[in-house]
């Protein structure tokens, strides 16, 4: 097994500062500039990402991406990194750190997944500095400890990986276009409806969680832990069954569903509802969301939901035949979402599990 660092195996670099590339340098079409925002499960986040004209790019060439590169974000969530699949025209952006492999011993991929094990994951963390928000910096990334075995080894331990990563995205996928379908159903079916009782006539609260999500981050167990951010933990014991909404109760409004056995932190409202309309309900949550941000989360400083004034909040219950039509598309579709969040949770327990038990020669892989 060779041991060594980061930065003795590839050249590291950081995007381009603020005063080279300004806000009014993005255009509506053109070349993507990868932020931290659009680092998300090892991949780019494409979804509404700044670009910039061909001149702008040619004149920050520097910072252009490559395939099998590495961009990780240097403020925030500092574990996180994208792995880049193509020479397509992008940039590391601003925010951004730029890693490129240089040693011709070592497979890009393989170090993808060996730098998103866990273990280095709080090693970058433990070692970021800044009190209220960490930071990277190339000398904190190229200090980071590396361990691979022979190139051809790497390969194929990579390779498999990667066939359990395209597992989990194309499940990500697929949750994105049932969730799409059944928001689009609630849309085609509801929209417009004069409100006939209020939303607290319907809710059922489950009890108010005592734990914190920094119980959570290091926790393993058997049942999704959600929390008022977009990261899912684990969790030992099962605080809801059912159908359950989930809603921040801090920061932004947000709100996740899931079916089954699940836990939440003290910061998260677990509600479902009556009569059948849980999965309505949350497709009603969903829809105002921009409304829910706007009127219901309050005060100065970090907002809070105001739970008394949501209950409140006028709205429409269908009637039973509205509801068997809903509920007979919907809820299968819901349901497939979660059962694909617990096969994804387990296969990437799985691939964090055989990565180093594939490095010490504990389990193989047959030619």
């Amino acid at each position: 097994m060779n041991k060594t660092k980061l930065g003795n195996i590839a050249n590291i670099i950081t995007g381009p500062f603020g005063s080279q590339l300004h806000m009014e340098d993005y255009v509506d079409a053109g070349i993507p500039v990868i932020m931290p925002q659009n680092i998300k499960g090892r991949m780019v986040d494409y979804n509404g990402i700044a670009q910039i004209s061909e001149e702008d790019f040619t004149r920050l060439i520097r910072y252009a991406t490559k395939e099998n590169d590495l961009i990780y974000a240097r403020r925030g969530d500092v574990k996180k990194h994208a792995f880049i699949l193509s020479d397509s025209p992008t940039l590391c952006g601003t925010g951004c750190l730029r890693v490129r492999v240089v040693d011709e011993s070592v497979y890009p991929l393989f170090l993808s997944f060996y730098l998103n094990r866990p273990e280095t994951k709080r090693w970058i963390f433990s070692h970021a500095v800044g009190t209220n928000m960490p930071n990277l910096n190339t000398g904190i990334l190229a200090d980071v400890p590396v361990e691979f075995p022979s190139l051809n080894e790497q390969i194929k331990i990579a390779e498999l990986l990667q066939k359990i990563d395209t597992k989990i995205n194309n499940n990500n996928k697929i949750n994105d276009n049932l969730q799409q379908m059944a928001y689009i159903t609630y849309l085609h079916m509801f929209y417009g409806k004069r409100p006939n009782t209020k939303l607290g006539d319907i809710l059922i609260e489950h009890p108010k969680s005592s734990i914190q999500v920094s119980e959570a981050k290091e926790a393993l167990g058997r049942y999704p832990f959600f929390t008022s951010g977009d990261a899912i933990f684990q969790w030992d014991e099962p605080l809801a069954l059912g159908r359950n909404c989930f809603l921040n109760t801090g920061g932004n409004a947000d709100v996740k569903f899931y079916v089954g056995e699940a836990a939440y932190s003290t910061d998260t409202w677990c509600i479902t509802a009556k009569d059948n309309l849980s999965d309505y309900l949350y497709m009603l949550l969903e829809s105002i969301k921009p409304e829910l941000n706007l009127k219901f989360f309050q005060r100065t400083g970090l907002k809070h939901l105001q739970k008394p004034l949501l209950k409140e909040r006028p709205m429409y219950v269908p009637c039973a035949s509205e509801l068997y039509v809903f509920n007979n598309d919907v809820q299968p579709w819901l349901s497939m979402i979660s059962d694909n969040i617990r096969e994804s949770k387990e296969l990437t327990a799985l691939r964090d599990w055989l990565l180093p038990m594939l490095m010490n020669g504990q389990a193989t892989i047959s030619d």
